[in-house]
């Protein structure tokens, strides 16, 4: 048996990766989080236990109780390794359990930091200078840190990366296009991220680009994968814009179905106006897509303009729908820019050299 490591995250597809190949990999693992437990439990055979929830209203009443309960937690569990995701509101019990951790952040948690109260950017730095090591999975966030006076030396860059086993351009979307009525001379656009905050995925901005697409190109459907509070309002949108027959909401899709979709598409698009990396991005990527996505720093690491490509400015539906026309009327340039999206993946993002990373990180806190 390896070592021990009990993971402080809230329930993230993020944290939940690691924990299932460092599971895979013969390590004890262990989830200590202040949501209800989701797949975890089903998934692995792993010890949960669960604090109540932290909210903006609950957050006074409960953060002492919640940090000297996990403290207890983490002296009866005595991991060797503490991997505190995302929270930094935890960190003190950490500090007062004296074990080594790791910090991994990433999106608008760290990206959001120098905006934030000065009570809370106060103590992510004071957990980010405790941590034995942060890791991040985009160079920008990296520069956030350091930034804010956190050592470049002790800040690693690993990507959370894709299993090109099960994302790769030639997994079969067929039964996918069959399904959703899609017919062979069609060109499919398609968007994986969720139906929440306009000021951070911005879904309507896709929606509004797409009557501006249909005036140039008839025969491109866009399939619109997610869920979310903003659910009634996109599909109005598209209705409004008469162009709901064009487009297909398929509302949540199980994690082992999602490279049949992107398979069964063309183009990749992004509408996200604050990110890292996008993991939604790399698997695309993988797929052989075409991306059009955002042109922000998060995005700028992993597609060049024009080269494996299209960059747009977040909000502008007009610049959107014209490089998707572009991409529309040039399957040669779609095709190549898919062929060297795929070759960055296994270069740069293969998810098990990702694992191999962290787990480097581990050995040397051993």
């Amino acid at each position: 048996m390896k070592a021990s490591v009990c993971y402080i995250s809230p329930l993230s597809i993020h944290s939940l990766r690691y924990m299932e190949a460092f599971f895979h990999r013969g390590y004890s693992v262990f989830l200590v989080t202040d949501s209800r437990t989701w797949m975890a439990p089903d998934v692995l055979s792993t010890q949960v236990r669960t604090l109540p929830s932290l909210n903006k209203k609950s957050l006074l009443q409960r953060i002492v109780p919640n940090t000297l309960r996990l403290v207890r937690i983490l002296k009866q569990v005595k991991p060797d390794i503490v991997h505190l995701h995302a929270q930094h509101l935890y960190g003190p019990a950490i500090f007062l359990s004296g074990l080594p951790f790791i910090l991994t952040s990433w999106g608008t948690e760290v990206l959001n930091l120098p905006y934030t109260n000065a009570i809370r950017l106060s103590l992510a730095k004071v957990i980010a200078s405790k941590a034995s090591m942060v890791t991040v999975d985009a160079k920008c966030l990296k520069e956030t840190w350091t930034s804010m006076s956190i050592s470049e030396n002790k800040i690693r860059v690993i990507p959370f990366g894709v299993d090109t086993r099960k994302f790769n351009p030639n997994i079969n979307g067929r039964a996918i296009q069959k399904n959703l009525l899609l017919r062979e001379e069609n060109v499919v656009a398609i968007s994986t991220r969720p139906f929440y905050e306009e000021n951070h995925y911005n879904i309507s901005c896709l929606i509004k680009a797409i009557p501006l697409v249909l005036r140039r190109a008839r025969d491109v459907r866009f399939v619109i994968k997610g869920s979310g509070p903003l659910e009634n309002h996109l599909k109005n949108l598209a209705k409004r814009l008469n162009v709901l027959k064009e487009v297909r909401f398929v509302g949540i899709v199980s994690r082992s179905e999602v490279p049949k979709y992107l398979s069964a598409a063309d183009i990749y698009v992004s509408t996200c106006i604050v990110d890292s990396t996008s993991v939604s991005l790399l698997e695309a990527m993988a797929c052989g897509l075409a991306p059009v996505v955002t042109d922000i720093p998060g995005n700028r690491e992993w597609i060049e303009d024009g080269v494996n490509g299209f960059l747009f400015p977040p909000r502008d539906s007009e610049a959107l729908a014209e490089k998707l026309v572009q991409l529309v009327e040039d399957r040669s340039l779609r095709e190549s820019f898919g062929r060297k999206c795929f070759q960055i993946i296994k270069e740069r993002a293969e998810w098990k050299d990702c694992v191999s990373k962290m787990e480097a990180i581990y050995r040397s806190l051993l």
